[in-house]
């Protein structure tokens, strides 16, 4: 079992974390656009994964990375 599966998200937030940990940092809406989400759903997940502290924006921007070691 890797890390990524102890980890209590869902399938959605562990796409968006599987795709920052190959990518290291990802645009807002390139994130949506690698997983085929819709945009409304995406944004959700990136809003849910940022308040549980797995990932952060990256220098102020509209880069995300991860916030954890994964």
């Amino acid at each position: 079992m890797s890390k990524i599966d102890k980890i209590n998200v869902t399938e959605e937030e562990k796409q968006v974390l599987v795709l920052l940990q190959e990518k290291g940092k990802c645009l807002y809406g390139n994130i949506f656009k690698e997983l085929n989400m819709a945009q409304t759903k995406g944004a959700e997940v990136i809003y849910s994964l940022t308040n549980k502290g797995y990932i952060k924006n990256a220098e102020r921007s509209s880069y995300y990375e991860l916030a954890i070691e994964i």
